[in-house]
């Protein structure tokens, strides 16, 4: 059996596996978009997968980590609303969505992209889109905090999303520059919102939202969909415990 004192030198052999593991997607230093609310209050409440917010219609911004347009190439903002596809009447929803600190500051119509929601795989490849950069957007990354807001709500769940986008032009992320919108309507509970950054090349995607940084439309008085960790999240922490196993059985047998 461990003493305390062999029990920490593996817990931390195991933690700087992981850290040495984390691959460029989930490191603090990589690029990648990150929302906020804009609003005064209520103020959104991360809570470690996804933020909520219980302001509807919703009144956002993004960020960049760095906050700059480090590693961009004629940047331009796509913002997408991930819309609940049950009932399927919501691919009929219409709504505008403007912009400040974009090259369009207009109000903007988000469109449909296909009748057909988006029910597996990575949101990308749904779109048709190459990456370039930034991280990947499964649908597990989002679809079980909208079920938790349905459930909550005791509303039916949803399988997918409808996809809704509109391109607002170039930006420049800095401090005083982070583009920041407004919604004309009201969205159905559980809607995920976030963007991508296009660049030059046709239907290329330089960065994109952290799955942990999106924000989700919450019912107010509703407490926040739970923590869920990020899938892989979940593969590293599972390989930092085997090494700690792995680590535990060595000491025993020396």
């Amino acid at each position: 059996m461990l003493n305390p004192k062999h029990f920490s030198l593996a817990a931390s052999a195991a933690l700087g596996a992981l850290a040495l593991a984390t691959p460029p997607a989930l490191a603090l230093t990589q690029e990648t978009l990150h929302g906020f609310c804009s609003q005064a209050a209520p103020l959104c409440q991360d809570n470690g997968t996804i933020t909520p917010t219980t302001l509807n219609p919703p009144v956002f911004g993004f960020t960049r980590s760095p906050d700059s347009n480090n590693n961009l190439t004629t940047p331009t903002f796509e913002l997408l609303y991930l819309i609940p596809d049950v009932p399927s009447t919501n691919s009929l929803l219409s709504f505008t969505a403007t912009g400040t600190h974009t090259g369009l500051t207009t109000a903007q119509t988000e469109t449909l992209f296909s009748a057909t929601a988006w029910t597996s795989g990575d949101l990308l490849s749904y779109l048709g889109l190459a990456q370039t950069g930034g991280p990947n957007n499964p649908l597990d990354a989002y679809l079980p905090s909208t079920r938790q807001e349905e459930t909550t709500a005791g509303l039916p769940l949803s399988n997918g999303y409808f996809v809704f986008e509109a391109n607002f032009g170039s930006v420049a992320f800095g401090a005083g520059t982070d583009p920041t919108f407004t919604t004309s309507a009201s969205v159905p509970l559980g809607t995920v919102i976030l963007g991508l950054i296009e660049g030059a090349a046709s239907n290329s995607v330089q960065d994109a939202t952290a799955n942990s940084s999106a924000l989700i439309v919450d019912a107010p008085g509703q407490p926040p969909p739970p923590p869920l960790p990020e899938p892989a999240s979940l593969i590293l922490l599972g390989s930092a415990l085997a090494g700690l196993g792995i680590f535990s059985r060595r000491r025993r047998h020396s």
